[in-house]
């Protein structure tokens, strides 16, 4: 488990690490939003950042999903929030991290904030 902190506030305490392949691949996929509120954090499989290896999918998710977006440098490089069923999302910019949570969980965090992720 880890935690999402910014502004020295935790946004998220008990976030699942995703690291593997699968684990990456199904995301939140077929969850409830209960287990969607702690927040999944994918860690992508590259020693840099990725734009295209970062592509989300909704498909088998049947709430929105609020995503972030986050560079190595711990910069939030885009924020979205997903409607069920969507196909694709692509982010803006590279990043190495895409941490998925229930809509407005991160409400107070624009693109741009760095934000810390403490295991």
């Amino acid at each position: 488990m880890a935690k999402l902190i910014y502004n020295e506030k935790v946004i998220l305490e008990n976030m699942k690490f995703a690291t593997s392949t699968k684990d990456i691949s199904l995301g939140l996929m077929f969850s409830t939003k209960k287990k969607a509120r702690k927040g999944l954090c994918m860690v992508m499989p590259s020693d840099k950042d990725v734009r295209y290896g970062a592509s989300i999918t909704m498909l088998f998710v049947f709430f929105s999903l609020e995503i972030l977006f986050i560079n190595s440098e711990m910069r939030v490089v885009d924020k979205v929030l997903l409607k069920p069923w969507m196909p694709s999302y692509t982010p803006r910019e590279e990043c190495r991290y895409v941490i998925e949570s229930v809509k407005g969980k991160f409400k107070e965090i624009n693109i741009g904030d760095k934000v810390s992720i403490v295991k």
